[in-house]
Formats: structure tokens, C-alpha cells, sequence
């Protein structure tokens, strides 16, 4: 049986999406690949194995249950938990946490040394040697430690049985704004950091030092360093328009439904709720079945666009939990079943992801990570249909006279 919404994901596209980062940041860095929040929503079962035949050497979740999930794909590389997985009230809670850390082989982000010494005991009594990096706040203020706390952490846990201090890390705030002081400002403030690591006789250098995001790395800024941390370039979108991808770096998404109902409307007929589309001529709807249960946001409601049979079409009306309205009215051939390009993977489409974060005054991640359940993902090696096929744009987009608010 077909779902009602399919996400396309484009595994050749991610293949050389990955081999052009690989480019950029030169073949001497290892890649951390982000592959939290479901790869970014695009089905982590999907684009985790592409990683691995890629040859991408880590990857990063923020929850230990994501952790727990890559494992079960058969992902066999290490896992870099950036969240806190034993910051948790339940001591029974925590014990089990603590002892799923070792049994997965995870490489946690350390921010306490109570945790250090008790994750130290469980892998001791495992048998096992678990590494571990430390998060340092340079400027992010958020999660991690300051400077002077997570020395005093790497200190500890170079002196732990069952750890090894393998990285150390910090985060970029600002890193994909047009003006890089803050960036540089870190940026200083953590080589004072690995400056004090260096000098200090109790602490081997971790061999795993990283600073760069996607913005930074596509910027430049973390090939002074032992690996680059990228999420959203991986994934085929910028992460603001002061940071251009490469050419060959492109959407790997698509999300195509088709048409429930075809019908007409005739002049002055409300549509959807709180009225807020009348018609103001004789119009033909088309109802698409996604709405802001999938993700497909409520704030898109008479201001979105989508593809029917190569027509831009507007969406009219509110955007309810499970149903969507279009004016198909100049697309000809419609019929119940027309395919329907909800997101189009052509970046420079009006109905792209970027697109519509633009539209929606936000940033790509929200979009597809917001990409619900009820949406199918499946691999496609490549996308059909020309790249360059042309699109006809609908003759008028909703004006404010033709809305009641």
C-alpha cells in the first residue's frame, strides 16, 4: 500500500554531497557526521549507511536512546553523545544509562566528574576503555564547561582507569553570521585552552581536537584542527546565505504527495478554517493530505507554494492537522491523484526547503527536522526528471483583498 507522503531521499546525492565536504576540508581531516534528530529528519536507516560506505569516521547524536538506534542499524564506528545522557533524577535511571554507555561503546561529552568516575567503574569492571571527550564553552553558552573547570575535568579523567581523554571540543555561536568576531573571539579563547593542555604534564594531547560546524567548515575554519563536525552541508542545504555551498552540495531531500480531491468552488466560497481565503472568482481547489501534524506548518497557510504537474500552484486557506488546500485552477490535466511536490529538492524552486525557510523567517534544520511520522522515507539513487525542467508559476499569487482576516 502507498503512504500518502513520501520522502524521496537521494542517496547519490548524498554520496557526493559527503565526498564534496571531504574536498573542502581536505582528506587529512576525519568527518563527524551529525545524525541526530532522525539525520536532520531525513531517516537516519537511510542516510547512515551511505556515511559508512562514504567512509565517514564518527558520528554525533545528542540522546544515548539515538545512540542505542545507530547501534542497531550496525553502525561500528565511535558515537559522539553530545547531550548529557546521565544528568537524570533516578539513580536506577542513571545506573542503567551509565552501564548502556559501556555496553554500546559510546564516546560521551563529559561535563561532571562524578560521572567521569562512575562511568570510569563500570567500564573498569567491564573490562572495557571507553573514550570520552570534553565540550568547552568558549563563548556558546550553553552546554559544556568553562575553561578553567574543563581542564581540571580533562586532568581527571587523564588519570581514570577505563577512560581514555580522546577529544575535546567547542561550539560555534556565530559561526554562519556575516561578521566573524565572535567566531575569532572563540576561537582565540580555545587555543588558550589547548595551550594550557599542552603545558600541562598530566594531560596527553587528545587526538581528537574539533571546532567546525558546517558553517565554519565550509568557511575554512576547522582545518587547523583534527576533525570537522557537519550536520546541515551534509544534507544539501546552506546554513545561511553568508555561507554558499559548493556546487556540487545539493538537497537530498524531495517530499511528494498527490491530490485526495479535485473540485469546484464557485466566486465569494470560503476556504478552510477561520475563513480566511474567499474566492474571488469561479476556482478549482485541489486538497493535498499533509498538514501541521507532518510538519508542514501552520504559518505556511496562504503564502506557500507547491508543484502540481509542473504548475507552481499557491496553497489557499488554512493549513489544517492532516489536509492542505490548493488553487489548481490553471493546471490543466488535474485529477484526484496528480502528483503533488510538497518540497522540491531544486534549491532555487519556490517550494524548496530553503525557500520556504526564507518565506517562514528561519533556518532548514527546522524544517526537515519537523518532518513527522506519517511520512515515508525511502532511498532513491537519484531523482527523476530533468534537473532544469521548466515550472509554470501560477498567474497571481493570494493578494491581500482576497483574504479575510
Amino acid at each position: 500500500m502507498q503512504p500518502e507522503l513520501i520522502a524521496q531521499i537521494s542517496t547519490g546525492q548524498l554520496a557526493r554531497n559527503l565526498r564534496e565536504v571531504r574536498r573542502v576540508c581536505g582528506p587529512e581531516l576525519r568527518i563527524c557526521a551529525a545524525l541526530k534528530a532522525n539525520a536532520y529528519g531525513h531517516g537516519v536507516d537511510l542516510v547512515a549507511p551511505v556515511l559508512l560506505r562514504e567512509g565517514v569516521e564518527m558520528a554525533a547524536v545528542s540522546t544515548l536512546s539515538e545512540a542505542e538506534e545507530l547501534r542497531d542499524l550496525g553502525w561500528p564506528r565511535p558515537v559522539l553523545v553530545l547531550g548529557q545522557p546521565f544528568a537524570v533524577r533516578s539513580q536506577a535511571e542513571r545506573d542503567e544509562r551509565l552501564a548502556a554507555a559501556v555496553r554500546l561503546d559510546l564516546t560521551p561529552t563529559l561535563t561532571s566528574l562524578e560521572d567521569a568516575r562512575d562511568l570510569s567503574g563500570r567500564a573498569v569492571a567491564a573490562g572495557r576503555v571507553l573514550d570520552a571527550h570534553v565540550n568547552v564553552d568558549t563563548g556558546m553558552g550553553r552546554m559544556g564547561l568553562m575553561p578553567d573547570e574543563a581542564l581540571r575535568l580533562c586532568r581527571a579523567v587523564a588519570r581514570l582507569r577505563g577512560l581514555r581523554l580522546r577529544g575535546v571540543y567547542t561550539h560555534f555561536g556565530c559561526a554562519e553570521e556575516p561578521d566573524l568576531v565572535h567566531t575569532s573571539d572563540q576561537l582565540a579563547r580555545f587555543a588558550g585552552f589547548l595551550a594550557r593542555v599542552a603545558e600541562d604534564a598530566q594531560i596527553e594531547r587528545p587526538q581528537c581536537v574539533h571546532v567546525a560546524n558546517s558553517s565554519a567548515t565550509l568557511r575554512g575554519l576547522g582545518q587547523a584542527f583534527d576533525m570537522v563536525r557537519v550536520g546541515l552541508a551534509v544534507y544539501g542545504y546552506h546554513p545561511s546565505p553568508q555561507v554558499p555551498l559548493p556546487e556540487e552540495v545539493r538537497p537530498i531531500l524531495r517530499l511528494v504527495s498527490h491530490l485526495l480531491l479535485v473540485k469546484d468552488l464557485p466566486a465569494g466560497h470560503t476556504v478552510s478554517y477561520g475563513a480566511t481565503f474567499v474566492t474571488r472568482k469561479p476556482t478549482r481547489i485541489g486538497v493535498v493530505p499533509i498538514g501541521y501534524a507532518d510538519g508542514y506548518l501552520r504559518s505556511l497557510s496562504n503564502r506557500a507554494v507547491m508543484t502540481v504537474n509542473d504548475h507552481v500552484v499557491p496553497v489557499i486557506g488554512r493549513v489544517s492537522m492532516d489536509l492542505t488546500v490548493l488553487d489548481v485552477t490553471d493546471v490543466p490535466d488535474v485529477k484526484t491523484g496528480s502528483l503533488v511536490i510538497v518540497l522540491d529538492h531544486r534549491a532555487d524552486r519556490p517550494n524548496s526547503v530553503e525557500s520556504l525557510a526564507e518565506l517562514m523567517d528561519t533556518i532548514p534544520y527546522e524544517l526537515t527536522c519537523l518532518l513527522g511520522d506519517r511520512i515515508h522515507r525511502t532511498p532513491v539513487d537519484e531523482f527523476e526528471g530533468e534537473p532544469d525542467r521548466p515550472i509554470h508559476l501560477p498567474r497571481a499569487e493570494p493578494t491581500p483583498q482576497s483574504l479575510t482576516i
